[in-house]
């Protein structure tokens, strides 16, 4: 078995914004690196992670290196942890999407002008799951990534379905799953709730 601890990036300056990024170079708050160290530490007491694996995006990885100075341990890059790609929205607010009827009835299927959908990403980010969690059987694992790519992979580890309303992760936040030759146990939530309705975005 594996034990996989999954995070979602602390607040970005586009999550303060409250508007989508511009692209993988955003970086992260300093509200952010707060929550960022405020997660190691709470990581730190209560497992002992042989690696961490991060999303190439800035803000992600920013957030694993904060959680890594903690553990002792040095990210690793997984391209396909990457955030989904936006497309036309990039750098627009969260409220250009307020009317698009697929964004609320069908968010997986929505595509962005340019974009990928959230099916897609899920499609990509879960098999990458599962090479994480085979490499490390008998140990414990952190996985930084993003609003998107928490939400897709909740689904993966479910069911690998991408149906209903995606299972939002706030900054900071996440949950821990098991990986069996079986199959994945959870996923259990590290804590609370996301904090508002947009927590996806990101």
């Amino acid at each position: 078995m594996a034990r996989l601890i999954l995070i979602r990036h602390g607040e970005s300056l586009a999550n303060a914004e409250r508007r989508f990024t511009h692209g993988p170079h955003e970086p992260l708050s300093r509200r952010g690196r707060e929550e960022a160290t405020e997660r190691a530490r709470s990581v730190a007491s209560r497992f002992d992670p042989v690696a961490i694996y991060a999303s190439p995006f800035v803000r992600a990885l920013e957030t694993a290196r904060l959680i890594g100075a903690v553990l002792g341990l040095e990210p690793i890059v997984v391209d396909a942890l990457r955030e989904q790609d936006f497309g036309g929205l990039r750098g627009q607010p969260y409220e250009s999407v307020a009317r698009d009827p697929l964004w609320h009835s069908d968010r997986w299927r929505f595509r962005p002008l340019g974009g990928e959908t959230l099916e897609e990403v899920g499609r990509r980010a879960g098999p990458a799951l599962d090479e994480i969690a085979a490499r490390h059987l008998g140990s414990e694992i952190v996985v930084v990534s993003h609003g998107g790519v928490m939400a897709s992979l909740h689904a993966w580890i479910r069911t690998r379905r991408f149906e209903g309303a995606p299972r939002l992760s706030g900054n900071a936040a996440g949950y821990v799953v098991t990986w069996r030759s079986a199959g994945y146990e959870g996923p259990f939530e590290l804590e609370a709730e996301p904090d508002d309705g947009e927590a996806i975005l990101g």
